[in-house]
């Protein structure tokens, strides 16, 4: 035998692992998955060319997944750092808040974003707003018992 080197595994493919549908309306940046939900629910959604109102149905990338005739897509990840400023809420909607972070992006940033962390409306410091909801639950679900530092530093000494 000659330098024969050895076969080796071949290739797999891409494993393609289906997830649930309102998932992966809320990961096209539609809505939240609770509204996913309901616009399941209402028949707004498609799957390959049929309406779906089954909640538990799972899909892939692969599917043809539309939302009012609409095809969506799973969106590229997106994080934002971003040194929220005195006076704006730390979070997405808020009825009393004058305003938000996600005001100060506008419409600079096309995907949903989600601020992750607690800063007060007085307070100044950096910020994380992910796309993904996966990296905003493991940072801050309890379970995952993460410490949380907060240096706060006077505005004025």
């Amino acid at each position: 035998m000659e330098n024969q080197k050895p076969a080796g595994k071949p290739l797999a493919k891409k494993e393609i692992t289906p997830i649930r549908l309102n998932r992966f309306i809320a990961n096209s940046g539609v809505c939240s998955r609770r509204d996913a939900d309901e616009h399941i629910k209402n028949g707004l959604v498609t799957v390959n060319g049929h309406m779906v109102t089954d909640m538990g149905i799972k899909v892939t990338y692969d599917d043809d997944v539309r939302y009012k005739n609409k095809k969506l897509s799973a969106e590229k990840k997106v994080y934002i750092l971003m040194n929220k400023p005195k006076d704006y809420v730390t979070t997405v909607e808020d009825p009393h808040a004058e305003h938000t972070v996600l005001d100060l992006i506008g419409d600079e940033c096309r995907e949903r974003v989600y601020p992750v962390g607690q800063l007060d409306k007085s307070t100044r410091g950096l910020l994380l707003l992910p796309n993904g909801c996966a990296l905003a639950v493991n940072l801050t679900h309890p379970k995952n018992t993460r410490k949380h530092i907060y240096p706060v530093f006077p505005l004025n000494p």
